[in-house]
């Protein structure tokens, strides 16, 4: 017993020399306290639900020490507290939120962890007002995308508690980010009690607020609109917003240069076009002379067409014409999100494949016609493809959603012609 003793008292001056790093922010300290005690981390984190040193690090905002012990012991990070709340939790509730980037930065995937009542941290600052946690919700969805689609124990969205809490702004910025990656679907989502976004919006409440107004608006505007959709509220710029737009024009500027130089080289193929007509070989000459360039000169020809013959020609075609589809079909997939807005992005590059392929084939002289054909009948082809695809996906959408407008109204118009009856 004597000997346990000093012991259970080395155990716990170390405990408080740790509390006591945590608090200084004091990484040194922490790793001479590992190097006496190898398996402090463990044992001070032993429990079922642990206040490990990650939780205390993160609720006091002591982001060096916080990111040593989740490099040490990354699974901290996912555990939760007797509280029901994870490290990310804390640093939110204590609003530090610079921990919270950090931790972010280390791991996207901890916006997702459910803690108490499945609320996760995207869920928690949807529900609170203020700039810095509006930031910071843009911020969440940019980092982990599918937190948008994650539930709490009553089968809500982050949209419902935004719309709950009448957190207009947040519910701008989570609106503006379903649009964007085209989940508007989740809107119509129901809770526990059946309720979607709308229905918390106007349901038992003797004034509706701006939050309802402005969701009722929508939703009025989606359902008397005949083949469009309605346009929502306008949403605050959001950083999610700033980013896929820049990534967006980045893409489309890129595809649309690749597009124009293949284009141009249709049009300017190597050693051009053949300026005059020759069917007859010179008198008492058996062979076809040459230019410094390898070109034959003396080939019979017809004015306009490729000078390049030959597999060199079949090559060239091949690759040129690779390239130039799949810049199109780049275009194509980076207007998809907005597909009901763009179909004149459809048209017009469908066109100017046409207009490519009809240049390559007037310039084929007939000994090249036959293999030159096919290989332009070729990607012909994958262009057709190319082209149905999102016609097919257009015609699918909006079948979906006239079915949805149609089962929308025999639920909710009796609703919205009694909010009008109120108002």
């Amino acid at each position: 017993m004597a000997r346990d003793l000093p012991e259970k008292e080395e155990k716990e001056a170390r405990e408080s020399r740790l509390q006591l790093a945590i608090a200084n922010d004091d990484v040194d300290e922490l790793h001479n306290l590992i190097v006496e005690e190898r398996e402090l981390l463990d044992r001070v984190s032993k429990d079922p639900f642990p206040n490990t040193p990650l939780h205390l690090a993160a609720a006091a905002g002591k982001t060096q020490v916080a990111m040593e012990v989740v490099i040490l012991r990354p699974s901290f990070a996912r555990k939760l507290n007797p509280e029901g709340h994870s490290p990310m939790h804390l640093a939110l509730q204590h609003e530090e939120y610079q921990t919270v980037r950090a931790l972010m930065t280390f791991d996207p995937e901890l916006i997702q962890v459910p803690g108490r009542c499945g609320i996760t941290p995207l869920h928690y600052v949807a529900g609170k007002e203020g700039d810095n946690e509006l930031e910071l919700l843009a911020e969440f969805l940019c980092a982990c995308k599918l937190s948008i689609e994650d539930l709490t124990s009553q089968c809500e969205t982050a949209v419902h508690i935004a719309v709950k809490n009448h957190n207009f702004k947040a519910f701008q910025v989570l609106f503006g980010w379903l649009k964007r990656v085209y989940l508007t679907k989740i809107l119509d989502w129901k809770d526990q009690d059946g309720n979607t976004v709308l229905h918390i919006a106007v349901s038992g409440e003797p004034q509706i607020e701006k939050t309802a107004i402005e969701i009722f608006r929508y939703f009025v505007k989606r359902l008397r609109s005949v083949g469009r959709v309605g346009r929502p509220p306008t949403p605050s710029p959001s950083l999610s917003h700033v980013r896929d737009e820049s990534d967006r024009n980045i893409i489309i500027a890129v595809a649309t240069l690749i597009a124009t130089a293949t284009y141009q080289a249709a049009l300017s193929p190597p050693g051009g076009f053949w300026g005059d007509n020759s069917s007859n070989l010179p008198a008492n000459s058996t062979a076809v002379t040459a230019n410094s360039s390898g070109i034959a000169v003396e080939k019979p020809h017809e004015a306009g067409n490729i000078i390049l013959t030959g597999s060199k020609l079949y090559q060239f075609t091949a690759v040129n014409s690779t390239v130039f589809l799949a810049s199109i079909v780049t275009i194509w997939i980076t207007a998809l999100p907005l597909l009901t807005h763009t179909p004149a992005v459809y048209l017009l590059t469908s066109c100017v494949g046409c207009a490519y392929y009809a240049t390559f084939l007037t310039g084929f002289s007939k000994s090249d016609a036959v293999v030159g054909g096919r290989i332009l009948a070729a990607f012909w082809a994958l262009l057709s493809v190319a082209v149905a695809v999102p016609t097919i996906s257009l015609r699918t959408y909006t079948k979906y959603r006239r079915q949805l407008q149609m089962v929308a109204r025999g639920r909710r118009v009796g609703k919205f012609l009694e909010l009008m009856d109120r108002k």
